[in-house]
């Protein structure tokens, strides 16, 4: 097996699942163990080191809080770190779902929904970020394999998530709602005894090995760097064992150099080739500095060579020239000019003005250019790409809230975001985003040219910024290079709109990132130098929340939501009215007003279907069903009122009107239930207590659990039950039904079971808004149905307490809808009239034992 081949490790078949515990994971953590004990033993790594297994549950992706994090910390020198993804499902009747996983370098990866676009002004390249899909299974046999060779060290983050579909609404309980989740395992080789080379001086290094692996550190603010390798020699020929003749070999087969990691090895890239006594020069302008860099030598078999190692710096180091700049109060670079500026105090000075020209002497003048001014290191550098030029470190403000930090130039006593530039020469500033503290919100860097040169010049006055992350951007021929388009900003003094250019970096990496900028002047379209020796450009640079400055971070369609996960914490917007995008800018799939007001007005008019039972509760005197419905009424609409994206009107806290709308509708059940059971005035009021009693440490429990509803309606249900079996039980026969009764009840049944069936199986997120408000109107005309009837004594309405009567033939009434339940004969030789009591349940019920009067 060759080295870079990829493994591919198969589970054992014999294996169950276990969802939710570490089982399935411990089969693939056995199998990365064997597989690196195997590469191991046929020597194709170092030493392989093994991650702890990390599982996560899996949501179908909305908002960036839908996505499941791991983080990895991949040690220097590793020279392969594999990932293993296995996606599990609790059931194997649910259906396989897609899952996508991006493992990314040094901060959260940028997810977009369904392969949404980014604006312009959005830079989300990164410089290592992997993407893999896999599929769940109930009994996952392989895992999906992602290998990195040569990764960059330090953390790692991988962000899985199922793409988006129309999840189901179901009710908990209803049926099973599948559940899925990811595992995944990391492991790496790490390469061992690499040698130090030491800067400065010449050294022999001997290969003892094929692929031969050298370091050196580059300390903080080198501007230059060269590795010379010359003399190279061979120790060791290649005989060929037929003719026992010396063939011929390369000295050097190849050379890679990389920084941070590891080379990557790449027979014919590089510097290829290199005969005997031959060498190679790598020269590298503005380096990566404060880490080390790493040589690969590709050999034939044993080789000397020599390295020189050679670093400068620009004038000593960087640190030297901040200060110095700082102090010279004429500094040109930092010339403010009637801009209001933030002391260290806190204050506002509005009127420091530093003038060359009037408060420096010649001598400081002198310093200042010598100072600022592109110079060499020694004679030895003539190059003109070898200038250095100072870099301003920009101080942090911190503020109290989270990602809100700026990035303010610093003067002896103040702060400030104006920044001068003089001449054509580049201004190099450089910031430093912190791991884990920074990476969660979004860098803005803003930059913006004073107004006032729009009129004060016939040429036209171009600022070039460029972006660059971990080293200074290039100059040649004395002008700015920016590698990436995208990490470009142009201001222009040509209009109000060209003056100012900003952009954003979502989820920033930490690490050092550099700003230079260049003031650029054309005349007619011809470059010219500048009438102008002062430019003022303001450098807006911070850490926002989401993606915008300001009181609206996800513009007017969306919400900023921060979201802590344990070790993790970032923000997102959560975007509202079919509104799309990491800012919440794509209106691509946005409906309009009309359907946003229809979806609102659905959802709260639709409540109005209580009035007829609350009306025909109050016309039979059933004040407690009247008062329960309006109640029910009034709570769904003020909670459907404020469970709204786009226009909400909370009354009171969201969880308040959600408690009340389930409670309340759940409680108008209960006692249109009990009260079908006749019950009589000392039992009523106990029943509904215990009501009361039953659903709302249910509703508190689960809003949405099958339990919370099924188990008190249960209850209610078994109160009419034992009340008949308790009169079965007593009179000794059946009671008979009413047809009309049996009608009226079977509607309202009917119409309950309906709703409930809507609402648990039908109702999706799309489609909610059509289904709930039907919900709405079925369960409020179900109540007309099941509402207890009585008759008045006097106008023959209904009553809601039982009524008293006489047993005199002439005192009974004629109401086809009051069966005597009493005894069949009345003694009128009795001292005391007998009374008859008519309650909800001679509605339903007709005693089968009872004589004809």
């Amino acid at each position: 097996m060759a080295a870079d081949q990829h493994l591919h490790f198969t589970l054992d078949h014999d294996d169950t699942p276990q969802f939710g515990t570490s089982g399935t994971l411990d089969r693939i953590v056995k199998t990365a163990r064997y597989a690196g004990h195997h590469c191991i033993r046929i020597g194709l790594c170092d030493t392989l080191v093994p991650e702890v297994s990390q599982e996560g549950l899996l949501q179908p992706y909305y908002t960036y809080q839908d996505v499941t994090l791991f983080h990895f910390h991949i040690p220097h020198e590793v020279t392969r770190a594999t990932w293993e993804f296995a996606a599990f499902m609790d059931d194997p009747g649910c259906p396989v779902r897609e899952v996508h996983v991006l493992v990314q370098h040094g901060s959260y990866p940028v997810v977009g929904k369904d392969n949404s676009t980014f604006k312009d002004y959005m830079y989300i390249e990164r410089a290592a970020v992997h993407k893999v899909t896999t599929y769940s299974a109930y009994q996952p046999h392989d895992a999906t394999i992602l290998p990195v060779y040569n990764p960059l060290p330090g953390s790692w983050f991988a962000a899985a998530y199922i793409p988006n579909w129309n999840e189901q609404m179901q009710q908990e309980g209803i049926v099973h709602k599948c559940r899925y989740s990811l595992g995944s395992v990391a492991m790496w080789s790490q390469k061992e005894q690499i040698h130090t080379i030491n800067i400065g001086k010449r050294q022999t290094v001997c290969t003892h090995e094929n692929l031969s692996y050298y370091r050196f550190y580059v300390p903080s603010h080198t501007w230059f760097l060269q590795i010379n390798i010359t003399n190279c020699q061979i120790r060791e020929e290649i005989i060929n064992h037929d003719t026992w003749e010396r063939l011929f070999r390369w000295c050097i087969r190849s050379l890679s150099l990389q920084a941070r990691s590891l080379p990557t090895f790449d027979p014919d890239g590089g510097a290829a080739n290199i005969s005997q006594g031959g060498g190679h020069v790598f020269t590298e302008t503005r380096p990566f500095s404060d880490g080390y860099y790493y040589l690969l030598v590709n050999t034939e078999g044993e080789t000397m060579m020599d390295i020189t190692i050679e670093t400068k710096e620009c004038g000593g180091t960087f640190s030297d020239s901040t200060p110095r700049i700082q102090e010279i109060k004429t500094s040109s670079f930092m010339e403010v000019s009637s801009k209001q500026d933030v002391r260290l105090d806190g204050t506002v000075s509005p009127n420091i003005t530093m003038s060359v020209s009037t408060s420096s002497t010649s001598a400081e003048q002198q310093e200042l250019e010598n100072t600022m001014s592109p110079r060499w290191d020694s004679d030895n550098v003539p190059d003109e790409s070898h200038k250095c030029y100072p870099i301003l470190q920009l101080a942090r403000i911190k503020h109290p809230s989270d990602f809100t930090d700026t990035f303010l130039i610093q003067g002896p006593e103040w702060y400030s975001t104006w920044l001068s530039m003089r001449g054509d020469v580049p201004v190099f500033t450089h910031l430093t985003l912190l791991p884990f503290t920074d990476i969660g919100g979004t860098l803005s860097i803003n930059l913006r040219m004073d107004e006032i040169l729009m009129n004060a010049t016939s040429q036209l006055i171009t600022v070039v910024g460029c972006i660059r992350k971990a080293r200074p951007p290039e100059v040649k021929d004395d002008l700015l290079v920016c590698d990436d388009e995208q990490l470009t900003l142009n201001i222009t003094s040509f209009s109000a709109s060209t003056v100012t250019d900003f952009i954003l970096i979502p989820f920033p990496e930490p690490d050092t990132w550099f700003l230079a900028l260049q003031t650029i002047c054309y005349y007619k379209g011809v470059k010219a130098p500048c009438k102008i020796n002062q430019v003022m450009v303001s450098v807006d640079i911070r850490t926002q929340p989401c993606v915008f400055t300001g009181e609206q971070p996800c513009g007017g369609h969306g919400l900023c939501q921060e979201t802590h996960r344990g070790m993790f914490f970032f923000t997102s917007c959560i975007c509202t009215a079919g509104w799309e995008g990491w800012g919440c800018e794509d209106g691509a799939a946005y409906q309009g007003w009309n359907a946003f007001l229809t979806g609102l007005c659905l959802l709260t008019v639709s409540n109005v279907f209580f009035i007829p039972p609350t009306i025909i509760a109050i016309r039979r005197r059933l004040y407690a069903q009247a008062l329960l419905f309006t109640a029910t009424m009034i709570a769904s609409i003020f909670y459907h009122a404020c469970d709204n994206e786009v226009l909400s009107y909370c009354l009171t806290k969201y969880e308040v009107l959600q408690f009340t709308d389930f409670f309340f509708s759940l409680l108008c059940f209960w006692v249109t239930i009990v009260n079908l059971a006749g019950m009589d005035e000392t039992l009523c009021p106990f029943l509904h207590t215990l009501g009361v009693v039953i659903i709302a440490p249910a509703v508190q429990y689960s809003r949405t659990a099958l339990a919370s509803f099924t188990f008190p309606m249960a209850v209610a249900t078994a109160i009419p039950i034992c009340r008949i079996l308790y009169r079965r039980w007593h009179k000794g026969s059946w009671p008979s039904v009413q047809p009309r009764q049996i009608l009226y009840r079977g509607t309202g049944v009917g119409l309950a079971l309906v709703g409930l069936m809507m609402f648990a199986l039908i109702q999706t997120k799309d489609n909610y808004k059509y289904v709930h408000s039907a919900w709405h109107v079925i369960i409020a005309i179900s109540l007309v149905f099941l509402l207890p009837s009585q008759n008045s004594p006097d106008s023959g309405h209904k009553v809601p307490y039982p009524t008293v009567q006489f047993s005199a033939s002439s005192m009974v009434s004629d109401d086809a809808e009051l069966i005597d339940v009493g005894s069949a004969t009345v003694d009128y030789t009795t001292s005391s009239p007998v009374f008859q009591v008519a309650s909800d349940v001679d509605f339903l019920l007709a005693d089968n034992s009872e004589g004809t009067q």
